[in-house]
């Protein structure tokens, strides 16, 4: 019993080390959040805007020639950006996404399928597939904007390289209720989105603000995608080592029972074993 109660006294000794380290980790997670979580809804907010004025535009350019803006037949090459974290405990937040990938890939299986990893997780899931192009490691949910320039033009190399067709992007839609969403969304070519409602005078001409608007369009979608997936990843991160906390606190109250119930039976059994030798010694 003494053994016993020895090995439940260092169960606790361990499960409260493990719970200050989640909890540390669930705060850090919290504040990286907070951080990214503005930042986002300020890209969100400002790519709403740019996206509609945007989709006016080419409303009004009729049938350009930009580069970016054609759409190829038939399509051969699919180029899939994935976006996942670069470390684990974070819940299934990069195991959605992957796949989320893996469907992704599933149903174009008629194409050549290549991949672009954001995150060693992704890089390490395709790494013996022979399919990666490109990986992006050690970001760390870390957002910069020459991480946005870098990323958007070398997709833009790929597309116009003909190296690809068409470019995905599989991500994670961040959401306030926490149920985070694995989306695929295309991003070249640029595809124009509802009929022309109503006529717009531009100054320039539609075709010259393509021009223009076009790369400042795009870096501004990655962007917000970027945003979007980490923030996600930190309130996954987050939730995940909150959970883990709660569970550590639940199995300390449960080993703390149980570490007193073995005292208890301690205390009650020497107890015994003193009024026995008592009656002994009066029998003797």
């Amino acid at each position: 019993m003494i053994e016993n109660l020895r090995q439940i006294k260092l169960r606790i000794r361990s499960v409260s080390a493990t719970r200050r380290i989640t909890r540390a980790m669930e705060m850090i997670s919290a504040a990286k959040l907070n951080r990214v979580k503005a930042t986002y809804y300020g890209a969100l907010a400002y790519f709403t805007s740019l996206e509609s004025v945007f989709q006016r535009l080419l409303a009004d350019a009729g049938t350009s020639q930009h580069p970016l803006l054609r759409q190829r037949e038939p399509v051969k090459i699919i180029a899939l950006c994935v976006i996942t974290s670069d470390t684990g405990l974070c819940g299934s937040y990069n195991h959605n996404v992957l796949r989320a990938a893996e469907e992704f890939i599933e149903k174009h299986n008629y194409c050549n399928i290549r991949l672009v990893a954001i995150g060693k997780e992704a890089a390490k899931h395709f790494k013996e597939r022979e399919m990666l192009l490109n990986s992006y490691p050690g970001l760390y949910g870390r957002y910069s904007a020459k991480l946005v320039e870098t990323i958007t033009g070398d997709l833009v190399t790929i597309f116009t390289a003909d190296e690809a067709d068409e470019i995905y992007i599989a991500h994670t839609k961040f959401s306030v209720t926490l149920r985070h969403k694995p989306v695929v969304e295309k991003l070249l070519n640029i595809e124009r989105r509802g009929a022309r409602a109503e006529r717009h005078i531009f100054e320039p001409g539609a075709a010259a603000l393509l021009e223009t608007l076009v790369p400042h369009y795009l870096f501004h979608k990655m962007r917000a995608i970027l945003l979007d997936a980490f923030t996600a990843e930190h309130s996954a991160r987050m939730l995940a080592m909150k959970t883990a906390t709660d569970n550590a606190d639940e199995l300390i109250d449960t080993l703390t029972l149980k570490r007193n119930k073995a005292r208890q039976f301690a205390i009650t059994r020497e107890v015994l074993e003193i009024a026995a030798s008592a009656e002994a010694l009066k029998e003797g």
